[in-house]
């Protein structure tokens, strides 16, 4: 095993229609794992194999594949575009060394691109801006450089100078054939780099190409700064600068222990289940046994591939820096083998806001859709399916209407089952409007064996559950009083009017014990009941997402635009005018704005683009 082999772990991620799955294709052609160029819109690639996403012409799940550049093996991700399914995008991030953000060189900066870029960099991963689709007509750099510099950042580095933009002759040079480029990337430099600015200052600028290399170099690798390439991919124009870039530019995340992390979990064509597994340490093995990070779980080997673009290759061992495939039932996402001192953060992108009723009309159907959705939540936990107590109607969460037609399409053509998902409805959330106690007493309350009495009280939106015990565990021993934070904890997944109970303080502050008849499970099933008593008693008030929206539109309907949203009790920014277009930001709630995008491209002829995303806030409800 060569444990001094470079292996990257790579993201290509982006706003629909960049170019993604176009340039993941012209990186396995240049890599020789594949003989002719697939394109999206005849559905011939390698990574969109699902007959959804040749349908669609979009890509759906995150696909991985590897090849290798120069003696470095990339581990490819290509990732989906569509907000709709940015839960794919998240799980990738938490792998990854280093990210391609593909830009569309006529559309810019989008708000999927914000958000991408804002995550990237609170995660400290580096990224190359690749700026895609030179050669189409309209294309404008200035104005992609200063969308750059206003959304995203101010640190970036161009480093090509473009002829021809805009035309099917376009050419693309390195920066050091521009001198105006070449100082204005000497005096960038030189302004996050002491070492660098000595050396400017003192040498010429044509000796200083290997010095900026390596100064930038290390900005990059601590994303700090972001180089910028273009590329026509459709035609392999600028593909190979771009190899090099990711396999010098980028460095192998690693840790001195075992530490190996699932990020995706599918189906192979038989149903085998396959669980993707990027290495930050050690190695892993055929047929032995490996422990889970903050689990008493362990899993044993029995099936190991390795990526040979995008064909598993089986393997007796995998090691750091490998993206494997581990067959098993023992694996979920976000699994991590081993017990490492030191994790990955995570970083939420989004959270899904609509739920919607899975129609079922006959026993046959729905124990169809419930296996269906077993296997879906398992490959997307998102999906987050349940039962609804009252109704026992099924109900799926999710981020948006795509994903809705994406997962009816889902059940019929991959599991046989046509039926309808009902129009979705907002996820709210219940909060407690006072103060309460409650308490079940054993063998006078209730039947079971256990004393709870709970107390619970507001706190402020956003301050999510509090648990608090005052019960000694003298008076109550550990795993007792580990149930009773179970059973809490169970109790707030469905509040007065059937929602997630959040933003308030939960206190254990009376027990009894029968050191003949109790059980965990006793004090489980009662503060399951205690907790809903005391909400009940407390009544709840209902929570509603905030979206972050983002508007442009024809200058023309910038008032109706802010008309609309101070309608749909939400705020609106001082418009921005760039020509014959206005662009305003801003925050709305989900209830009354969840179709309004229908509404905008209506009155605007098409012309006008809405995007929304879960802020992370949430507000009282209030009265339309």
């Amino acid at each position: 095993m060569d444990y001094n082999k470079k292996k990257l772990s790579v993201g290509i991620v982006a706003h629909v229609d960049a170019g993604k799955t176009t340039i993941t294709e012209q990186f396995l052609y240049k890599a020789g794992i594949i003989k002719s160029i697939g394109r999206v819109d005849t559905g011939n690639t390698v990574t969109d194999a699902m007959e959804l996403e040749k349908e669609r012409g979009i890509t759906i799940k995150t696909s991985t594949v590897s090849l290798n550049w120069k003696g470095t093996t990339i581990n490819l991700l290509d990732t989906p575009g569509h907000m709709d399914f940015i839960a794919e995008v998240e799980r990738s991030l938490s792998v990854l060394d280093g990210v391609v953000l593909a830009i569309s060189a006529r559309e810019g900066v989008q708000p999927q691109t914000k958000v991408l870029f804002n995550a990237l960099k609170r995660m400290n991963i580096p990224v190359i801006l690749f700026i895609n689709k030179v050669d189409r007509m309209g294309v404008n750099l200035s104005k992609v450089y200063s969308d750059i510099e206003k959304y995203l950042t101010k640190d970036y580095f161009p480093l090509e100078i473009l002829e021809d933009t805009g035309t099917r002759e376009v050419i693309i040079k390195s920066f050091v054939t521009d001198e105006a480029l070449t100082q204005y990337n000497y005096e960038k430099l030189s302004m996050q780099s002491d070492a660098f600015m000595e050396k400017y200052l003192e040498e010429p600028p044509e000796n200083l190409h290997a010095e900026f290399d390596d100064h930038l170099l290390a900005l990059v690798r601590n994303s700090k700064a972001f180089p910028i390439l273009h590329a026509v991919a459709l035609h392999g124009i600028g593909m190979d600068p771009l190899l090099d870039a990711i396999s010098s530019w980028f460095e192998m995340s690693l840790s001195n222990e075992l530490y190996a992390r699932v990020y995706k979990v599918d189906r192979d064509e038989k149903g085998f289940r396959r669980c993707f597994t990027r290495l930050f340490g050690g190695e892993i093995k055929l047929r032995e046994t490996y422990p889970l990070s903050g689990t008493d779980r362990q899993v044993k080997i029995l099936n190991l591939s390795l990526l040979k673009g995008a064909k598993p290759v089986p393997v007796e061992v995998v090691s750091e820096g490998d993206i494997a495939i581990i067959y098993s039932d023992q694996l979920n996402i976000e699994d991590i083998i081993g017990s490492p001192s030191v994790i990955r953060d995570d970083f939420s992108i989004s959270t899904p806001t609509l739920k919607a009723t899975v129609e079922a009309p006959d026993l046959a159907i729905r124990k169809e859709v419930l296996n269906a959705l077993t296997i879906l939540t398992d490959e997307d936990p998102f999906l987050g399916f349940s039962i609804h107590p009252e109704t026992e109607e099924i109900v799926v969460t999710l981020f948006g209407l795509v994903q809705k037609e994406i997962l009816e399409a889902t059940l019929k053509y991959r599991f046989d089952i046509d039926t309808v998902i009902k129009k979705p409805d907002i996820i709210y959330l219940e909060t407690p409007s006072n103060e309460a106690e409650a308490v079940l007493r054993m063998y006078k309350d209730h039947y079971l064996p256990a004393t709870v009495g709970l107390k619970i009280k507001p706190l402020p939106i956003g301050s999510g559950v509090r648990y608090i015990t005052n019960v000694s565990f003298g008076d109550l021993k550990k795993p007792f009083q580990n149930a009773v934070e179970e059973g809490v904890a169970f109790g707030l997944k469905s509040g007065p009017q059937g929602n997630v109970v959040t933003d308030l303080e939960v206190s254990f502050v009376y027990s009894e014990f029968n050191s003949v008849d109790s059980t965990p499970s006793d004090y489980r099933k009662t503060a399951e009941q205690v907790v809903i008593m005391a909400l009940k008693s407390a009544e709840t008030s209902l929570l509603e997402p905030i979206l972050d929206y983002e508007v442009s539109v024809p200058v023309y309907a910038v008032g109706r635009v802010i008309a609309d949203m101070i309608k749909m009790k939400g705020n609106v920014s001082t418009p921005e005018i760039e020509g014959e277009f206005g662009f305003l930001y801003g925050e709305v709630p989900a209830r009354t704005s969840n179709l309004y995008a229908a509404e905008l491209a209506d009155y605007t002829e098409g012309k006008g683009e809405l995007s929304m995303r879960f802020s992370g806030k949430r507000r009282p409800l209030s009265p339309l």
